[in-house]
């Protein structure tokens, strides 16, 4: 793809490339050739369409020429490289020991933990970023790093308790701040460490379990509302409940991930960072084949707008709440578009095995079934008529043993 050698000047050479041009000249690559230590070395340094030019090159030349006219630097372009490679290190380390000094948590989060969350954990990153734009930046950006005391601290988890906040949300909260200067006392901007959730009061839960499930019966009528208002927040929500996908594993789902031949769909990208494939039952295969079939980028499911899901459609918040479905529940009683997925993972439990479960709805951990679970009131009345004749024979039992002793 190159010409044969050319000699543009004293110790200068290049090539001309048979079809890329340099504006109107074919693209020239340059190399050099210097004496050093009575050796002839010829080395390489680029193309025009890179930046060389025939005067730059002469400079580089004039420079490494000097070097070795008086003994003093790099001799080769080979020993500058390994020289600027040394004097990078010796500047991060100095980086490292020495950091940049930063006055406020809003200018470390901006110039230190972002870039380097961004890279490190690119998935967990953007809801951090969300939790500091709305919780931190408004009510400790502006403290001093360096000054941050226990007090702020408590005066942080105070105002987090008068917001409309969950447990979990405010651990959440406190965890991501606590992040940021656990990374700042790894580079040694802070001489402490941040305090323990137990010491500021702001620990998980011990059970956020979602507690409720609906029978049957009202997801039909749920599902016939929903259907008449809203057809395609009825395709969604008839996909999550027929397969116990995620919420977003469904607003995610692709055209290039559908197989109804085989009955089947792929979720690529899932929670745990591991890809997953369910089966697809009847009312879903027939919901799926009725839709105009789009391009393998395109989204299956989308609004009326013809965008993307990013939330449970707005058909299916108003439905519960016109159902009377979650009055007078508290909070993790209350039906919502995830209580799907527990509903599914119910019905499931009573028919697969524990891996089968755990393969089907994406979990790594047993303890996930537990959690999704749940046991319906049929379940528990069965299980009160159990005990109930279980009793009932016992005291069957007694009155025999007296008729008989009385005989």
């Amino acid at each position: 793809m190159t010409t044969k050698w050319k000699t543009a000047d004293r110790g200068i050479r290049y090539r001309e490339h048979n079809v890329r041009k340099r504006g109107i000249r074919p693209d020239r690559y340059y190399t050099i050739r210097l004496i050093v230590h009575g050796k002839r070395i010829e080395e390489a340094l680029g193309w025009s369409s890179e930046g060389w030019t025939l005067e730059k090159v002469r400079d580089q030349l004039h420079e490494l020429r000097q070097a070795s006219k008086i003994g003093s630097g790099p001799f080769t372009l080979r020993e500058k490289r390994i020289v600027a490679a040394e004097n990078a290190k010796e500047e991060a380390r100095k980086a490292a020991e020495n950091p940049p000094p930063v006055d406020t948590i809003a200018a470390y989060f901006r110039e230190h933990y972002e870039p380097w969350a961004t890279a490190t954990k690119p998935k967990g990153f953007p809801r951090e970023k969300s939790i500091w734009r709305v919780w931190l930046e408004p009510l400790v950006g502006d403290k001093p790093i360096k000054n941050f005391v226990m007090q702020d601290w408590d005066d942080l988890v105070k105002k987090l308790n008068e917001a409309p906040l969950s447990q979990r949300s405010r651990e959440y909260i406190t965890g991501t701040l606590r992040r940021i200067f656990k990374h700042a006392l790894n580079r040694r901007v802070v001489a402490e460490g941040p305090p323990a959730p137990r010491v500021i009061g702001c620990t998980a839960p011990k059970d956020n379990r979602r507690q409720r499930v609906i029978t049957d019966a009202e997801l039909q009528l749920l599902l016939e509302k929903l259907k008449a208002r809203d057809i395609r927040a009825w395709r969604v929500t008839l996909f999550a409940a027929s397969t116990g996908c995620r919420a977003g594993e469904a607003f995610n789902l692709t055209w290039a991930h559908l197989d109804l031949a085989n009955a089947k769909a792929t979720f690529p990208k899932t929670k745990n960072g591991r890809s997953r494939t369910v089966p697809l039952g009847n009312q879903a295969i027939t919901m799926l084949a009725a839709l105009p079939v789009g391009r393998p980028q395109d989204f299956v499911f989308v609004n009326r707008r013809s965008v993307q899901y990013t939330t449970a459609p707005a058909a299916f918040r108003c439905l519960i709440n016109e159902m009377n479905l979650n009055d007078g529940r508290e909070p993790l009683d209350r039906f919502s578009f995830h209580s799907l997925r527990h509903m599914a993972a119910t019905r499931l439990a009573k028919t697969l095995p524990l891996r089968g479960l755990m393969d089907i709805l994406g979990w790594e951990a047993a303890t996930m079934a537990l959690r999704y679970s749940h046991t319906s009131d049929a379940d528990r009345k069965l299980a009160a008529e159990t005990l109930d004749t279980a009793f009932h024979i016992r005291g069957q039992k007694k009155d025999v043993s007296r008729s008989r002793k009385r005989a």
